[in-house]
């Protein structure tokens, strides 16, 4: 069984380092509810592996970053826009599922991309490659976001998945 959860049950990690060893600290009732799947899938039968995919927000062919955050554009946001943001592509999801199921992995393995970045540093990019106004930042209001989390993929990559986009800062 290969299961595609969510990053979203680590929670508010302050912007520190997370790994599958992290303990989970779900935000919202969403992440409690992929947390609790998570453990039923895992627990379920021990003879039938699972192996728990935890993805990063989704970008690629459908799921454009301009059509996610177009309407962002010009807006003032809460806080100053450095939590961590964690991105997979499409292709890469894809691709790590074939590699899940061929190399028969199981338990629990974050799928986001490589190289870390922040919500102010996808928004930048988004709007000056799209044309769009910039988005401000408010640090006299908290942030909103529920998740701010830096996940690693470590364990993915030294099982040997390669990633195809390592970086979302490259994306055209």
């Amino acid at each position: 069984v290969i299961y595609t959860g969510s990053y979203a049950v680590y929670g508010d990690q302050h912007g520190a380092w997370v790994d599958e060893e992290t303990p989970i600290a779900p935000a919202n009732r969403n992440g409690e509810i992929l947390a609790e799947t998570e453990q039923i899938l895992l627990s379920a039968n021990p003879v039938v592996p699972v192996c728990v995919l935890r993805l990063g927000g989704i970008y690629g062919p459908g799921r454009e970053l301009v059509k996610i955050f177009r309407r962002a554009a010009g807006t003032t946001r809460p806080g100053n826009g450095n939590d961590a943001a964690n991105w997979v592509h499409l292709d890469d999801i894809v691709g790590a599922i074939e590699f899940v199921r061929q190399q028969r992995l199981h338990g629990i393995y974050n799928l986001v991309g490589t190289v870390p970045t922040t919500a102010r540093e996808v928004l930048e990019l988004v709007c000056r490659q799209n044309h769009l106004l910039a988005v401000t930042w408010d640090a006299s209001q908290t942030s909103t976001r529920p998740y701010n989390a830096r996940v690693s993929n470590q364990k993915l990559r030294a099982a040997g998945y390669q990633f195809l986009h390592p970086e979302i800062l490259e994306t055209r």
